[in-house]
């Protein structure tokens, strides 16, 4: 009797647990937060090899300067990512052009060119226009700068610390 009772409890036991772990895994999954990294060239290789990991807001939440982002992409290869020369420049060159943030009165040229999506040689003139004004006081400063596209600063604003 008392090992009938003990192997009914087994069974219920059981049971229970089957029923509960089908309910859980046929419960509607829950959806993924919407992406929002920008459509530019390097996106796919950049979720591809990042998303393995971690999701998209890691990326797009965590405000970074280009330095900043330039260390945590190392870092990432230094944990084991994984892709080839080409894609951890594509995913350096996305995440500096469309994400990082821009010191613009500390940043040097090689930093502002990539974010202001201007040459080198322009960085430069807008770096020494910086130096003769004695810094950017604001965007409408910025604006003033040789080579520059003041609708693209506009856009680049919550990007640009002052």
């Amino acid at each position: 009797m008392k090992l009938l009772r003990f192997i009914s409890v087994r069974l219920l036991a059981a049971a229970w647990l089957t029923t509960s772990l089908l309910a859980f895994a046929s419960a509607e999954a829950p959806q993924a937060p919407s992406d929002k990294l920008p459509e530019a060239p390097g996106k796919s290789v950049l979720t591809k090899m990042c998303t393995s990991c971690h999701g998209t807001d890691v990326i797009t939440d965590a405000p970074r300067t280009v330095p900043s982002w330039i260390d945590t992409v190392l870092s990432m290869k230094d944990f084991g990512a994984e892709g080839s020369d080409e894609d951890w420049k594509a995913v350096t060159d996305y995440i500096v052009v469309n994400l990082a943030h821009l010191e613009v009165n500390k940043s040097p040229a090689a930093e502002m060119a990539p974010v202001l999506r201007v040459s080198e040689k322009v960085a430069e003139e807008v770096v020494a226009y910086r130096e003769k004004q004695g810094g950017f006081k604001a965007i409408d400063d910025l604006k003033q700068a040789p080579g520059l596209d003041a609708a693209l600063i506009d856009t680049l604003a919550p990007r640009l610390i002052f």
